[in-house]
């Protein structure tokens, strides 16, 4: 698409992407912060990969991480147990400072 476009066309895509960033690139900006870093991917030493190789490797500019490789808590989907965590944060809040989140009441 990128291709077709005149020199114009593309600075304005570019000058939209300075305030709106793609996903991808913002994904991987917080990946970084949190501490990912992406793996070093080996240069082919003959300078000509093969087509295989091509097809297997990620996009330019897109950090794809291997599952489990951030040591992130697996999500909670199931509403209930959302709402009973919810209730026990409450209770204990509750039982520390009388309504009072248990930072305030402690007087931190």
């Amino acid at each position: 698409m990128i291709d077709r476009m005149t020199l114009a066309e593309a600075q304005e895509i570019f000058r939209y992407w300075e305030d709106n960033p793609p996903a991808h690139l913002m994904t991987q900006i917080i990946a970084r912060l949190l501490g990912w870093k992406p793996r070093r991917q080996a240069q082919p030493s003959t300078g000509a990969a093969s087509l295989a190789d091509l097809a297997a490797a990620s996009p330019p500019g897109l950090a794809i991480a291997p599952p489990g490789a951030l040591d992130m808590p697996p999500p909670v989907l199931a509403p209930d147990e959302l709402r009973a965590r919810n209730r026990a944060l409450q209770t204990l809040s509750r039982t520390a400072g009388e309504g009072r989140p248990a930072a305030i009441a402690a007087g931190g």
